[in-house]
């Protein structure tokens, strides 16, 4: 995101930015604390209307760089695996790899009807990984909303707040992840001097993905204590360092995407933060591999 988690040597952002920045913030944060609250269908919901939106954004902008894939192709695809992952618990059965296969299958069929076009191939290609790499990936706040291994006691439960797992395991992996973008930017604003990847996103430094990192570990033991996650310091610890590593790794992923086509930001959905994709790339990556991780450790 690099309107958004930046580690900045450069010069600060204007104030009219960072306060269209806060304020979405403030607007945004309650919001989403009370879907993830409310049950996995609410968050089952917010993802495939994120994945939507992601789709649009992502197929305007391979547009904009000359590409061209079937947008609605790829929304039926994503929403197709979407509902395997939010529907198994009433299927009785995983219908995943049967979304996946279908996906595949029916992408690749309908490209046969235009055989004889140029970029055909590149068009399948393109739309079958957009839908796997937003829909996909965000499904994985579903399965991790899903999870029911017990909490401990927490210093919110004498609060009584009426947390799930499922629910806290989320506000867990938001917590790593948003701490480990803030502490990124202002430490990099402040004391940024070396660049990180000065091609992909110039105003990163090493400075800043230092910061950002001990702000991930700090989210990380924060939700432990608070939360009465099922893992000890340790185990948050390490949680938090690999989600300090993967999360800036999804926001330099989606800017590589913008440097092809040519893009600063994918959208503009929300002041301050660019679109969906801009505020959401780290989370594409940290929440499935905090997930599989959490499912090794929580016990």
């Amino acid at each position: 995101m690099d309107s958004a988690n930046a580690a900045s040597a450069a010069s600060p952002r204007n104030k009219s930015s960072l306060g269209q920045r806060v304020a979405s913030a403030a607007v945004l944060l309650p919001i989403v604390a009370g879907v993830v609250w409310w049950s996995v269908w609410s968050v089952a919901a917010v993802v495939a209307l994120a994945s939507v939106i992601g789709l649009i954004e992502l197929c305007g902008a391979l547009r904009q760089g000359g590409y061209r894939p079937r947008l609605w192709v790829g929304l039926a695809s994503g929403l197709l695996v979407l509902g395997a992952i939010a529907l198994r618990p009433l299927l009785g059965f995983d219908a995943l790899l049967l979304a996946l296969t279908l996906a595949v299958i029916g992408s690749l069929m309908i490209e046969l009807t235009r055989h004889q076009e140029p970029g055909v191939l590149a068009s399948w290609a393109l739309t079958l990984a957009g839908a796997l790499y937003i829909a996909w990936l965000f499904g994985h706040f579903i399965l991790l909303r899903a999870l029911v291994t017990p909490l401990r006691d927490g210093l919110l439960t004498p609060l009584n707040l009426g947390i799930e797992p499922g629910a806290a395991w989320i506000y867990f992996v938001l917590a790593i992840t948003w701490i480990q973008d803030t502490a990124a930017y202002f430490v990099g604003r402040k004391l940024g001097r070396h660049k990180l990847a000065p091609i992909l996103s110039p105003k990163k430094t090493w400075e800043g993905a230092a910061g950002g990192m001990l702000g991930a570990v700090l989210g990380a033991l924060i939700g432990v204590l608070l939360l009465g996650l099922p893992i000890s310091l340790g185990q948050a610890a390490l949680l938090g360092a690999v989600g300090g590593v993967v999360g800036p790794l999804g926001d330099l992923s989606e800017s590589m995407i913008k440097r092809q086509v040519g893009l600063k930001d994918a959208g503009n959905l929300i002041p301050g933060h660019g679109g969906i994709l801009d505020r959401t790339d780290s989370l594409l990556f940290t929440g499935p591999v905090l997930y599989y991780l959490i499912l090794l450790l929580a016990r």
